[in-house]
Parts: structure tokens; C-alpha cells; sequence
């Protein structure tokens, strides 16, 4: 993990390199990001509370989320270069590294931008906590906690699975964008507001409704089923199965030369 760390300080100092230009990126992402809150403002006040959730506790739910992503995408960028990586060659510099090829993979871009998302989603999250009348308990602190932690999971999980297919295709699978960008957004509504089909996929094809929509019906009081604050450990299910992908394929790789 200290190498690792090493190659994100890395990163990070050689984007700082042109500080300007990336303090008005950070300030850039963190003003784009209230558009969300304005579109939230819009719906609500023509339609009021929309399947029992109310304005405040469903920008609660965008802020988690969208902590969630923008940790996972921060962290895990460089997976979308694996592509790159396997074509050209790169990939094979990384196996004579004393260090995990996952995490040298995950450790070669990090978006330096992005804070300024993550701080405005910790903003919009801090001010939501207390705004939304959650009757908060142990329980339900610790269920937020975990929701983020598992949410960084599964985002990650996504990229490392379509990055993984690079090993086994030419061309970089680009269907993991559309996953993490719209579907992200998707995740940003109480799922049982959305039709019955979008639902039906973030809940029993990929574990999506495992951060949004269960675990937040005990936290809002929808239900006092304590067993829903367990559903994001699916999540960490999900990433284990798709690091078992990950190791086979690395285990069936073989150099493209240079």
C-alpha cells in the first residue's frame, strides 16, 4: 500500500504541475455538480414528495452515491488504461515490480479534478445528515458507513470487471462508462421512483440497489427490517468474484511483445 500511495503522490505532483489550470478544473467540477442539486429543487417543488421521499432525504441519498462513485473513480481511473496497457505491451514492465499489478495498474492515473466533486458531495452530504428527519441510531450511522465503503467497492469492482475483459478482447469495452457515468446517475434517484425495468436490473442483475434503494428503506423508515442494512455486504461478494475473474485472467496472460 506505501508504493502505491508513492504512485499517487506521483500523479497527483506531475498534474499540479500546471496548478492553475487544475485549481479552476477542481473549482469547475465542484460548481457542475449543484446543477444536480438545482434539478432536484425543480422536480420536487412541481411534484412534492415523490414515492415518500421528501427533497432533503433524497439529496441525501445523491450525496452518498455520489461520494461513492467519486472515491471509486478517483482510486480505480487507471483500470481504463488497461486496455492501452495489454495492446502496447506496458503490462509486462509491471510483473517484474515488487509490487501488487493490481494496484500498480489502479495507481497509474488518478484524477486530481474530481476533489472538487468529492468536496461538494461531503458539503451536500454534512448538510443533509441533520436536515433530513432521519431518526438516527447506531445502527443506522453504521449502515451509511458501510454503504459508502461497499459503494466504493462495486463502483471499482465494475471497472476492474470491464477492464479485465481487455485480456480477452482488442478493443477496450466501453460499455463500463455507461455503467459508471449514467448509471451512477441513475443512483442518484430513490430507486422505487424509477420504472419497474430500470429496478428490476439495479436490484437482481447488478447489486446497485444494494447502495441505494434497501438500505435506505430502514434508514428513511420505510421499513424496521434491520436485515436491509445488510445488503450492502452483496457488494463486497460481488468484488470477490470479480478479483477471481481478475486473477484468472492475469494467471492466462501471455506477453504482446513489443
Amino acid at each position: 500500500m506505501k508504493k502505491y500511495l508513492l504512485l499517487l503522490n506521483k500523479n497527483i505532483k506531475s498534474q499540479l504541475e500546471y496548478n492553475k489550470s487544475m485549481y479552476l478544473l477542481i473549482i469547475g467540477e465542484f460548481i457542475a455538480q449543484f446543477t444536480f442539486i438545482l434539478s432536484f429543487l425543480i422536480l420536487f417543488k412541481s411534484l412534492g414528495n415523490v414515492k415518500g421521499y421528501t427533497v432533503n432525504q433524497a439529496i441525501f441519498i445523491y450525496a452518498t452515491v455520489n461520494i461513492c462513485y467519486t472515491l471509486a473513480e478517483m482510486l480505480g481511473k487507471g483500470i481504463n488504461d488497461l486496455a492501452k496497457l495489454v495492446r502496447n505491451g506496458t503490462l509486462d514492465i509491471y510483473f517484474i515490480r515488487p509490487m501488487s499489478i493490481l494496484l500498480q495498474v489502479m495507481g497509474n492515473d488518478f484524477e486530481v479534478s474530481w476533489i472538487g466533486r468529492l468536496v461538494q458531495s461531503l458539503l451536500i452530504f454534512g448538510i443533509t445528515l441533520f436536515t433530513s428527519n432521519i431518526k438516527w441510531n447506531l445502527i443506522k450511522i453504521s449502515d451509511v458507513v458501510l454503504i459508502i465503503i461497499a459503494g466504493i467497492a462495486l463502483f471499482l469492482s465494475i471497472y476492474l470487471f470491464f477492464g479485465t475483459l481487455s485480456f480477452f478482447t482488442t478493443k477496450q469495452v466501453s460499455i463500463s462508462v455507461l455503467l459508471m457515468g449514467s448509471g451512477s446517475d441513475i443512483l442518484h434517484y430513490p430507486a422505487n421512483a424509477l420504472p419497474r425495468g430500470i429496478r428490476f436490473i439495479l436490484l437482481y442483475i447488478l447489486p446497485f440497489g444494494c447502495i441505494n434503494y434497501l438500505p435506505f428503506k430502514y434508514i428513511l423508515g420505510f421499513t424496521n427490517n434491520w436485515l436491509y442494512c445488510l445488503t450492502p455486504c452483496i457488494c463486497f461478494i460481488f468484488f470477490g468474484l470479480v478479483l477471481l475473474f481478475w486473477r484468472y485472467a492475469l494467471s492466462e496472460y501471455s506477453s504482446t511483445g513489443s
